[in-house]
């Protein structure tokens, strides 16, 4: 999957159709189509899910490191594969 800047591409259009005299309903039906595309990576949703995480897992953080290292080291590993798979998804839940 490759990520473009959807508006960029809806102005290029635009300027596709005003240069070779195209009816602007098909530039506009065009740009519609584009913006019904669903979000595949939201910077926004992705910053929101690691501040949640962040919050659950700092207390978890606390409670393992009062009990032994190796449990400290666990959640903290654990924590980093979840920051992970929240920065894979773009920050949409999926269903899985």
């Amino acid at each position: 999957m490759r990520l473009i800047d959807a508006e960029e591409f809806k102005k290029q259009i635009a300027g596709m159709a005003i240069a070779n005299n195209y009816p602007a309903d098909k530039a506009n039906k065009m740009c519609e189509l584009i913006d019904c595309q669903p979000t595949a990576y939201d910077v926004d949703k992705v910053v929101e899910r690691l501040e949640d995480m962040r919050l659950k897992r700092e207390e978890q953080l606390r409670a393992c490191a009062d009990n032994d290292m190796s449990d400290y080291f666990r959640c903290k590993m654990s924590a980093i594969a979840e920051v992970i798979e929240i920065v894979k998804s773009g920050g949409i839940k999926w269903n899985r």
